[in-house]
């Protein structure tokens, strides 16, 4: 089981978080993500049920989603992207010849969930990931305070009620032993977003073969993060913060130069700044 820390100060937050503290994190050995809401589980996109953009709602119709169901669904989602692009010019890393002929006979992968996805497709489904297209890929930064970032910023573009903001931590050392998760590291190359957040991902597998009902099991839940924690490390740590307290961390993170123009180079990033700024204050006008 993961531990939880509650802070009720985004100081206190940051100062835990702190790289500086390489007793607590030693250095390369941890991951961390932020999200708007601390009930939320650690599950990649593709495999939430909500939305209309989703397995489900693709293939909910004819009953319980198989594997094969949810393969094909990634597949499909993964071809349109690169459609896409095609129709705008615009160059996907990863994308090849053996790529595209892999995505036009999947059989291999529907017949066989837990084959999927094959390191092959991990660059271009990493750049979709980036950009907003749900995959199987799960997002985490190297940098601490970036997945503080996330989290404030997050919550503050928010309508939701929630309570409390989250910011997970997850040991990778030793995460060549782990059997249903895959740790992903793509180069810096691939993306200007992935290189300034410290970009990472984790991949967790399909479980059922091609013709059982598809079940995601969220990270928290996966055995194999949990392995190494005899040596006094915790494998997963979740802490949380009153979603009071997210201006202040936004602006603690804007400190640390961590902000919406460094994290997202470009228009898009400038953009998000100053949006960022409305929305930290329009909450401190609130409350």
């Amino acid at each position: 089981m993961y531990q939880q820390k509650d802070f009720e100060n985004a100081r206190e937050l940051m100062e835990y978080l702190s790289p500086l503290n390489k007793d607590r994190w030693p250095r390369s050995e941890y991951i961390f993500r932020g999200q708007p809401c601390s009930s939320y589980s650690l599950t990649p996109s593709a495999y939430r049920p909500e939305g209309v953009f989703t397995s489900k709602a693709m293939f909910g119709r004819f009953g319980a989603v198989r594997g094969s169901d949810q393969v094909f669904f990634e597949l499909q989602v993964l071809s349109a992207f690169l459609e896409a692009c095609d129709g705008a010019g615009i160059q996907v890393p990863g994308d090849s010849i053996d790529l595209r002929k892999l995505l036009e006979t999947p059989n291999r992968y529907t017949k066989v969930p837990k084959e999927w996805p094959p390191k092959t497709v991990f660059l271009a489904l990493a750049t979709a990931q980036h950009h907003g297209v749900p995959t199987c890929l799960l997002d985490w930064t190297r940098r601490s305070y970036v997945a503080a970032y996330f989290a404030a910023s997050g919550i503050l573009r928010s309508t939701s009620r929630n309570s409390r903001l989250a910011i997970w931590a997850l040991r990778v050392f030793g995460h060549e032993d782990w059997e249903n998760i895959s740790f992903v590291e793509m180069p810096g190359g691939t993306s200007a977003n992935l290189a300034a957040q410290g970009g990472v991902f984790t991949v967790s597998s399909i479980k059922s073969v091609g013709s059982e009902p598809f079940e995601c099991l969220p990270l928290e839940r996966e055995q194999d993060v949990y392995k190494r924690q005899n040596d006094g490390f915790q494998g997963l740590i979740k802490l949380t913060l009153p979603i009071e307290e997210a201006s202040n961390l936004l602006n603690l993170c804007i400190d640390f130069g961590v902000k919406g123009s460094v994290l997202f180079p470009g228009y898009e990033g400038a953009a998000r700044e100053v949006n960022d700024y409305a929305y930290a204050n329009l909450r401190k006008h609130q409350e």
